[in-house]
């Protein structure tokens, strides 16, 4: 009887100094990816990319005023969304010419409302262009 408790208890402390090694194992793993992780470099965002969300969001914008019935400051936001999809399609040639597109066609339709038909036909022409 005694050998036999002798195995439980050896057998149990066995095991929970397995368990312990693997337990501390883990944690000095995640540990170290941590150190590893703060220690890198943080990755460089593409340049391009803050472009892209600037003409997004110029593009609510521009809809958003021209709804609200502020026709001058909605022609201006559709001048500057036109210039930033401008700017991301020579970043970017072959990319966001539909976008660019409807940005010009936006703001030609703006340039009409606002009776500056030469220049809506300009922009018009420009995005015909695209096509």
């Amino acid at each position: 009887m005694n050998d036999l408790l002798h195995k439980l208890v050896s057998t149990a402390i066995t095991g929970a100094l397995i368990a312990l090694v693997g337990y501390l194992s883990v944690t000095v793993r995640r540990r170290r990816v941590a150190r590893e992780e703060a220690a890198a470099p943080a990755p460089v965002e593409d340049p391009t990319q803050a472009l892209l969300r600037q003409a997004q969001q110029l593009d609510v914008s521009r809809d958003e005023l021209a709804i609200q019935g502020r026709q001058a400051e909605a022609l201006a936001r559709a001048g500057e969304a036109a210039d930033a999809w401008r700017a991301l399609t020579r970043a970017r040639p072959g990319r966001f010419q539909a976008e660019r597109r409807a940005a010009l066609v936006r703001l030609s339709e703006l340039l009409v409302a606002e009776g500056q038909e030469q220049q809506a036909a300009q922009v018009r022409q420009e995005a015909t262009g695209l096509s």
